[in-house]
């Protein structure tokens, strides 16, 4: 949580890009950069097409309308909102947005991995987040006493515990209610799976590879069809030249 404070400050005659700015903060190691990155990109990819869904990552989430007291989780997803309008503001204020983000995740860093775990639990349910999930993705360097997966969800005026587990591959495992999405986590990488599909969410890197993979696909295949039509211009070309 941050404040920035100006007790003679009127925030209601403000524009509120102006109100309640943007605070971008820089990764704390490129081993964060990565792996926020990459699980912003897996959401975004799932969820892109979807009407009322917000999925986006390093915002300032103001929630105190007239103050500007924000948190700034590293990936959100928000439902029932106007994704387009979220996208042209400089902040998320849940009172514009149509509503609180749903799902928060946080990446621990050797600066953020104390309040992760003691301070922003309370700050998000007093923000309206249904369900605020922590990684760590040196695999236990900062959660050294507890899983490096950990996920809370709403129940009531309270944040509970989700379980999390072994997946049988040597990862931890958690599900989202709130996104219909397992969880799952080794160090220097958290990936989303669809429970019913049994499908992986590619990130932008598998996303790329895979595009690719298909464009050497549709090519390879246009020259087999190319091949196929001049051999069998040949064969009709040999069958109207015999006498």
């Amino acid at each position: 949580m941050s404040v920035l404070t100006d007790p003679d400050l009127d925030l209601a005659g403000l524009d509120p890009d102006v109100a309640y700015p943007a605070n971008p903060s820089v990764p704390d190691s490129d081993l964060h950069a990565v792996v926020r990155f990459l699980s912003y990109g897996s959401l975004r990819g799932h969820f892109d097409g979807r009407p009322d869904c917000f999925v986006g990552q390093d915002l300032s989430v103001y929630y105190r309308r007239g103050e500007r007291t924000f948190v700034g989780p590293d990936v959100l997803v928000s439902f029932g909102v106007d994704p387009a309008q979220i996208r042209k503001a400089a902040s998320y204020r849940p009172w514009d947005a149509g509503g609180p983000p749903a799902f928060v995740l946080e990446i621990a860093s050797e600066r953020t991995y104390e309040k992760d775990l003691h301070v922003k639990p309370a700050v998000y349910l007093e923000v309206g987040v249904e369900e605020y999930w922590r990684f760590d993705p040196t695999g236990g360097e900062f959660f050294a006493f507890s899983p490096f997966l950990q996920g809370d969800r709403r129940e009531g005026d309270a944040l509970v515990p989700i379980e999390v587990g072994a997946d049988g591959d040597g990862r931890l495992r958690g599900h989202s209610r709130v996104l219909g999405l397992d969880l799952h986590a080794e160090p220097s990488r958290l990936r989303f799976r669809d429970p019913l599909s049994g499908l992986w969410l590619p990130d932008p890197d598998e996303a790329l590879r895979q595009r690719d993979a298909a464009e050497v696909r549709a090519t390879a295949a246009e020259a087999r069809a190319a091949a196929a039509e001049a051999e069998l211009v040949a064969l009709r070309a040999r069958r109207d030249a015999q006498p």
